[in-house]
């Protein structure tokens, strides 16, 4: 992974610290928290799609290098 996915991630990762820490503990109910919810979810999803990005970006690297190599 390139620094600027790793940093994406470190960046998700810390608003979902942020985003925890915002959770009202007193109500976890749906229309106290939804922000913090959603910021959390779409977070997650961010640092998944990053990494499966750099997993596919190995494996075309892969592919083109076993590719040139024949030529």
């Amino acid at each position: 992974m390139n620094k600027f996915r790793k940093g994406i991630i470190v960046f998700a990762i810390l608003i979902i610290i942020g985003h925890v820490i915002l959770i009202k503990y007193s109500g976890l109910s749906w229309l106290n928290n939804a922000g913090s919810y959603l910021g959390i979810v779409a977070m997650i999803l961010i640092v998944i799609s990053v990494i499966f990005s750099s997993r596919k970006e190995k494996v075309n690297k892969a592919y083109n290098q076993k590719v040139d190599e024949k030529l």
